[in-house]
């Protein structure tokens, strides 16, 4: 390689004057190359003629060829550029106070590699011509890599354990460390702060069972062990605490004395170390507790709620021991709501619940399942005679009079009870037994229990099997309308014809009492109310288009139907289907439909019917719980007075009291009177002399499908002393 590779250069200096001795000879030099090269050490010589000598190891370590010639630019060039002025300066340095250097420098290679050299050297003997230098040259690569890799660990390690001891001490948890031998060789300050009454105890050195066992003798695991306990149940504890402790993921909650909770965890390091961390879980588990009381709670008793009920009635075992689930709601519920008000409502089952719990044992359960239905689980209640004496105290206790605002109420209540354990009856089942008699007690009157039995399941069977029946019927198609006629006082003369459904059944009429309620109850109401109209109106034209004059049609519509998006629409269809005009149908709601929570949205399609052209009569009055507001909040037009009240005309003392006070209500608001089930002449002269618009019964006809309706009609018309008047056209 020749000079000329090495562009650039740097002069060095010689401030010493010449001297008057002789230079050192670089033969000296050569003949201790072996021994230098035997250590890794490379030898150079610079004349004070300006002559560099190098050794063959000098050259091995700056990587060039033995031919190579050295000279002073040409040297300096293979150190890196920030190392050239170190060289010089300590070179310039050593000549100036006549010392040596000994400096750890960077070469760069003629192929590019770099490599870490310890450069030394001194002034030798300075002659005539100048000065001279002398010095080694080693390679200590291998060396400052492995001094700059133990720093770097030295370094890391010490940041890892500044790291470690900033962890330690900002964990926001109890840590205490447990060396192969389970002696405390750490704990930090947390757990002084967490667990203060603990300190006495961590002390540096103590065993892990030593320190158990002291706390326990001093209740810091009350309740779950204590000092006051036997000194076996103590050991066996600390025993059992200390086998959790050692195994693999232990994870433990304490309920400690002082009402923290303390989540306990430990691991073992692969030295054999147990390290042990507790954290105070006390706001945690305290907020757990109550989103879980507020899952499990209703929020407005305070009793359990229906997802509560299904879990305990899933852990009943299948034999024993033996109980009963109580399922109850209020009678007439929602006439507290309309007469006295929702809040009034909302007192009145806050109060049955504070009642329930007033009656409840230790194991049994209180639950409210929605609105005014309630539910109890009691253990050990098993022969027939403690279930009636238990129904009996708990519909005392609850019929007692309380007070709704400025109100005194005496609350009434259904009881349906059901037995377990029943073979083959799951939760679902038992609550559906329990439901059952419910129901049946509401059906014989209300105020009164029912316990579950053969007899009452049989009657659910058959009437599961008639819901699977009539819903088959109304898909079919194979319900038909009787129609029955209504007469006018005044003249004789046909006022109109009311729809009533009919069943044809296994060979028998099924009667409507049976299964009109049925639709209700299993959600056919709307299809079988609409089936039945539809089937009305075909009757009802052909009386029409035989020329005769058959006045409205009345047709009883469920809350079922007003509450339908479709109602209106289905109606008008079916008007329009048989060309009958709006105002022949007369559309009948009983007192029950206006006491529905969606009175707004009833209210609305009943203004609607009413724009129409239909009429609006409420049937079955007086025997509900509709405000007198009613009749004047809404468009009605007739009231029919109830088959019980014209029936006690002929028996009651008062010779139909509630009749004529209906009669005059209905005149004195200027509403149209009809009287359902009037079966005999006498009943009919007292509605006559007290005013009454209209009856129905039996005394009149019976209801008739309407191949018969049309004969009987056109008889009746046929006979009358007046001939009806001939009608006009009627539009659609």
């Amino acid at each position: 390689m020749s000079e000329s590779s090495w562009p650039g250069g740097e002069r060095l200096p010689f401030p010493l004057q010449p001297g008057r001795e002789r230079p050192l000879s670089p033969r000296l030099l050569s003949a201790a190359e072996p021994l230098l090269a035997v250590a890794g050490i490379g030898a150079w010589y610079y004349s004070a003629g300006g002559r560099l000598w190098w050794s063959a190891e000098t050259r091995r370590i700056l990587g060039v060829a033995e031919d190579f010639q050295p000279l002073l630019s040409n040297a300096l060039r293979f150190y890196i550029r920030e190392h050239r002025p170190i060289l010089l300066g300590a070179v310039n340095e050593a000549l100036r106070s006549g010392t040596s250097w000994d400096l750890e420098l960077c070469i760069r290679r003629p192929d590019g590699e770099r490599r870490q050299v310890r450069a030394r050297g001194r002034p030798a003997v300075a002659s005539v011509e100048g000065a001279a230098l002398i010095g080694t040259f080693e390679d200590i690569t291998v060396r400052h890599e492995a001094a700059a890799r133990a720093a770097r660990e030295l370094d890391l390690r010490t940041r890892t354990e500044t790291l470690l001891r900033d962890v330690i001490t900002g964990i926001p948890a109890a840590l205490s460390v447990y060396d192969r031998e389970e002696r405390l060789i750490l704990v930090n300050d947390v757990y002084r702060d967490i667990l203060p009454d603990n300190r006495q105890y961590m002390v540096k050195g103590e065993r892990l069972a030593d320190i158990i066992t002291r706390k326990v003798l001093a209740n810091h695991y009350r309740p779950e062990v204590s000092a006051d306990d036997p000194p076996e149940k103590r050991r066996a504890w600390v025993a059992d605490y200390l086998r959790r402790h050692r195994e693999p993921g232990y994870n433990r909650v304490f309920h400690l004395r002082d009402g923290k909770f303390m989540q306990a965890s430990t691991a073992v390091s692969e030295s054999g170390n147990i390290v042990s961390i507790r954290t105070d879980v006390t706001p945690l588990l305290r907020a757990e507790r109550e989103l879980r009381r507020r899952a499990e709670e209703d929020t407005l008793t305070g009793l359990a709620n229906r997802d509560v009920l299904m879990q305990q009635l899933e852990r009943l075992p299948d034999i024993g021991p033996a109980g009963i689930l109580v399922l109850f709601d209020v009678d007439f519920f929602k006439a507290v709501n309309d007469s006295l008000g929702h809040a009034a409502g909302d007192m009145l089952l806050r109060l049955v619940g504070r009642r329930l719990q007033r009656c409840i044992r230790a194991g049994d359960v209180a639950a409210r399942l929605s609105g005014d239905e309630f539910a109890l689980i009691v253990h050990a209640v098993a022969a027939p005679d403690e279930i009636h004496a238990f129904a009996l105290r708990l519909l005392g206790r609850l019929r007692r009079p309380m007070r709704l605002g400025a109100s005194r109420y005496a609350p009434s209540f259904s009881v349906g009870i059901a037995p377990f354990p029943s073979k083959g009856c799951g939760p679902h089942e038992l609550l559906g037994n329990a439901d059952a008699a419910l129901l049946d007690a509401k059906r014989q009157g209300r105020g009164r229990h029912v316990l579950f039995g053969a007899e009452l399941a049989n009657r659910v069977v058959r009437r599961t099997r008639l819901a699977d029946a009539l819903r088959q019927a109304i898909s079919w198609r194979q319900l038909v309308a009787a129609l029955q006629p209504q007469q006018r006082l005044a003249d004789g003369s046909v006022m109109g014809f009311e729809a009533l459904a009919r069943w044809w059944h296994e060979g028998e009429w099924m009667p409507p009492a049976e299964f009109v309620p049925l639709a209700e109850d299993v959600g056919l109401a709307q299809p079988l109310g609409c089936q039945v109209m539809d089937a009305a109106l075909a009757g009802f034209a052909a009386m029409l288009a035989a020329g005769l004059e058959p006045g409205h049609l009345a047709v009883n519509v469920s809350t079922a139907q007003l509450l339908a998006d479709d109602f209106l629409d289905t109606v008008k269809r079916s008007l329009a289907r048989h060309a009958v005009p709006a105002t022949r149908l007369e559309i009948e709601v009983t007192e029950t439909v206006l006491l529905d929570r969606s009175i707004a949205r009833i209210g609305h399609t009943l203004e609607a019917l009413r724009a129409m052209g239909c009429t609006l009569a409420m049937d079955d009055f007086g025997t509900g719980y509709a405000s007198l507001s009613h009749l004047t909040s809404f468009p009605v037009d007739r009231i029919k007075i109830d088959r019980g009240f014209t029936r006690a005309i002929d028996s009651d003392g008062d010779r139909g009291l509630i009749a004529r006070t209906l009669i005059g209500l209905g005149r004195g608001l200027g509403l149209e009177v009809i009287a359902e089930g009037v079966e005999t002449e006498s009943q009919r002269s007292f509605l006559v002399v007290h005013g009454c618009t209209a009856v129905q019964g039996y005394l009149l006809a019976r209801p008739m499908l309407a191949d018969e309706a049309l004969p009987w009609l056109r008889g009746q018309q046929q006979r009358c002393a007046f001939p009806p008047r001939p009608r006009a056209r009627e539009s659609l």
